[in-house]
């Protein structure tokens, strides 16, 4: 049997990731990762992926290992985000607090995914035409406009915990996003440098689906009382945001993942 090197690279990283989320599963970790995957999920998950990328004709065994990876890295940006105001010193308080070997592992988590992932693509049919970027512009207005209506006074599924402001940051997220959305899917995209399109986008679609994966799959498992996590199960605004407006982060990452494969495949 012919192995090839992402097998390798894949079986390397899904171990590796194994073997830290065994290592500090033990570890006192801040109130920040209360919901965050489990590292007996993420570890049966690495060990899953590892005997797929051995062994890549099991595609049911690679699709549940890509997405429970999936959900393993979310809260990455999370800790990307406390990182920087740990290592910068600006004064942030609790905020700069970061779990260092959770985020290290979830870090070898997203690796892991992209390369199980790019094994499960490699022979998957990606449809044509536009309609994946478009997909993607429309879902990138749903967080923001939400966050718009909620800072203009709007009551109707507002969260209790809901912070007030104007959404400044989701705004120019928005933006940033419709515009990589149709750079996908439309002819001036084309004429942008396809190495920057691609990264953008793939950088994209990990971020949007980790933070749509922890917030999917992290309510999910409060709710069937697997873990415990930061969403209030009594206040049922909340819950269903989390569940649906949040959770458009997570079509919305797999939107732009698809389009930028079939932008690479174009």
């Amino acid at each position: 049997m012919r192995v090839s090197g992402l097998q390798v690279a894949a079986t390397a990283v899904s171990l590796l990731t194994l073997g830290v989320a065994v290592a500090t599963s033990g570890l006192p970790a801040p109130s920040y990762t209360a919901g965050f995957a489990p590292h007996a999920v993420t570890a049966a998950a690495a060990l899953v992926g590892a005997i797929f990328a051995l062994f890549p004709k099991a595609a049911p065994l690679g699709w549940p290992a890509a997405v429970l990876l999936l959900w393993s890295a979310g809260g990455l940006v999370l800790d990307a985000f406390r990182a920087f105001f740990a290592v910068t010193g600006i004064p942030a308080g609790d905020f700069a607090r970061v779990d260092w070997p959770g985020m290290a592992g979830r870090a070898l988590a997203l690796a892991a995914t992209a390369l199980v992932g790019a094994l499960l693509l490699r022979r998957a049919r990606v449809p044509r035409g536009p309609w994946l970027g478009y997909t993607a512009f429309a879902l990138g207005f749903v967080y923001p406009a939400a966050k718009l209506y909620w800072s203009f006074g709007g009551a109707f599924l507002r969260p209790a915990v809901y912070e007030e402001g104007f959404p400044y940051g989701e705004l120019i997220m928005l933006a940033v996003g419709a515009a990589g959305s149709l750079a996908l899917v439309q002819r001036w995209g084309r004429r942008l440098p396809r190495g920057l399109v691609v990264a953008g986008g793939w950088t994209g679609a990990a971020m949007l689906a980790t933070m749509g994966s922890m917030s999917v799959f992290g309510t999910l498992a409060q709710l069937l009382g697997v873990t415990d996590g930061p969403v209030p199960l009594g206040d049922v605004p909340a819950v269903i945001t989390v569940s649906v407006v949040y959770g458009s982060w997570l079509l919305f990452g797999l939107a732009v993942g698809g389009a930028t494969l079939a932008f690479q495949r174009r």
